[in-house]
């Protein structure tokens, strides 16, 4: 159990790796789906369904590749493997993903989406997960851990940048941005540039974190997987904050799929004043802030900040979206600054998570990060492809219709509801939720100085029997 300070290049060089991986995951969720309805001409329904089910997919498998890297043993550590080989793999399929063949019928079209995006989800979960993991294992002191992932935030709203600047920014550069040639080359130029920053940062990662992924030190009696599978969610204080995170990242998918839509139809703005002058503003704002979330918790603990985080954005985005009047940019931007400060609450979480790893530890005497972040990670993915999916059908119930260019006034308040209320919805209903986790800071101090006695007794009775 490492209790040093870590130095900040191994903190930043582990974070890097969120860069791709997260620039992939926005490119996909701003991109995606208007790409293949409006551009491609797939249904709506069938572009939901083909995106829920490969994103159920990835669900299913989180679990299965956190205890493949919690039991995997090489000279290259337990997750730092997958890391290098999941970024290759995912670098690739998003060449794919947005470089789909000419395709004339609407079978033809959904299968090649749901092959592709299945094989984008795989690879996504192999390099995911281990690293997640890999950063609950990094230290072990709890101001560490969440320096840590207040790092991993970071690197991942730089990855959000990526992903959701470069489409918007090269289509501008094309100069007629409804041209649907223009489109296609925005977003395959995309694809290459997101492909070549999941491949940089997953190398970079793998080389920095060298000689911080240890294997287990001692063997353990394997438990069945599926045994230890209900196990995890026999854990009521781990339900609590999984249900809580799924909640809010239901709100967090519909924010993320319908966004577009809702700038273009409901406020009349321009894709790429949407994306720069918003949304922009929205992650800079929120990679500023991390910085006052990592201190606000040394300070106060970790529970009130995330709660008030998620809470505060809730009510300002049931409140603001539907208010916004036509063609004006300030009202929105004025509420992505305020939004952006909620929103770095986010990386609490993850640090949260980890204590939660410890109590189990404390309870069963077993280290299982990998399988807690994999169910951690399916949790979250369900959500998103309930959110997905759920959204392409609003499309349909609410009268939207693909590809023309405008819509009626009618559609463009619903879009409204459905990104003010609708989102913020989720938001305070997670943080409510959260409210009720039981493990406070107090107790996992005590918890820590029981597993930290623990280990040094273990290591006492090495060295007694190797002597």
């Amino acid at each position: 159990m490492n209790q040093t300070k870590l130095k900040l290049p191994i903190k930043m060089g582990y974070g890097l790796a969120e860069t791709g991986i997260t620039a992939v995951q926005l490119f996909t969720q701003i991109y995606l789906l208007k790409f293949y309805t409006e551009i491609v001409g797939l249904n709506s329904s069938l572009a939901g369904i083909a995106l829920s089910i490969s994103v159920i997919w990835d669900a299913i498998s989180d679990p299965l590749m956190g205890r493949i890297s919690d039991h995997t043993h090489s000279k290259w550590g337990r997750r730092r493997p997958y890391i290098l080989f999941g970024g290759v793999l995912l670098s690739l399929a998003v060449l794919l993903l947005f470089s789909p063949p000419h395709l004339t019928t609407q079978i033809g079209k959904f299968s090649y989406l749901l092959s592709v995006y299945l094989f984008v989800n795989t690879a996504m979960t192999i390099i995911s997960v281990p690293h997640i993991a890999l950063g609950g294992e990094l230290s072990f002191e709890r101001n560490e851990r969440t320096s840590v992932f207040g790092w991993r935030l970071f690197f991942s709203n730089i990855g959000m940048l990526v992903g959701m600047i470069v489409p918007a920014a090269i289509l501008q550069s094309l100069g007629d941005e409804s041209s649907k040639e223009n489109i296609i080359l925005s977003r395959t130029t995309a694809g290459e540039i997101v492909s070549i920053v999941i491949l940089i940062s997953s190398i970079i990662t793998f080389l920095v974190t060298k000689g911080k992924d240890r294997s287990k030190e001692k063997k353990e009696q394997k438990i069945p997987f599926f045994k230890a599978f209900i196990s995890v969610l026999k854990n009521k204080m781990f339900l609590i904050l999984l249900f809580a995170f799924i909640i809010a990242t239901i709100g967090r998918t519909f924010n993320s799929a319908i966004a577009l839509y809702y700038y273009e139809f409901r406020l009349g703005l321009k894709e790429s004043l949407v994306v720069i002058n918003i949304l922009l503003p929205f992650f800079l704002v929120l990679l500023l802030s991390i910085g006052f979330w990592v201190w606000i918790a040394k300070k106060i603990g970790k529970k009130i900040p995330a709660f008030l985080g998620v809470f505060c954005l809730g009510v300002l985005t049931v409140i603001a979206y539907p208010l916004f009047p036509y063609g004006e940019l300030r009202p929105p931007l004025i509420v992505a600054f305020i939004g952006g400060i909620c929103a770095g609450s986010i990386l609490i979480m993850d640090s949260i998570l980890t204590d939660v790893v410890d109590y189990d530890e404390f309870k069963t005497g077993e280290k299982r990060e990998g399988l807690y972040f994999g169910i951690w990670k399916m949790g979250v993915k369900f959500s998103q492809a309930f959110g997905i999916a759920i959204t392409g059908f609003l499309l349909d119930m609410i009268g939207f219709q693909n590809g023309a260019p405008t819509q009626s006034q009618e559609v463009g308040f619903r879009l409204a509801m459905i990104f003010g209320p609708g989102v913020g919805f989720f938001f305070i209903f997670g943080s409510i939720l959260f409210l009720f986790f039981p493990l406070t800071d107090k107790k996992h101090i005590q918890v820590q100085r029981i597993l930290l006695k623990r280990k040094q007794k273990g290591t006492l009775l090495e060295e007694e029997l190797s002597s």
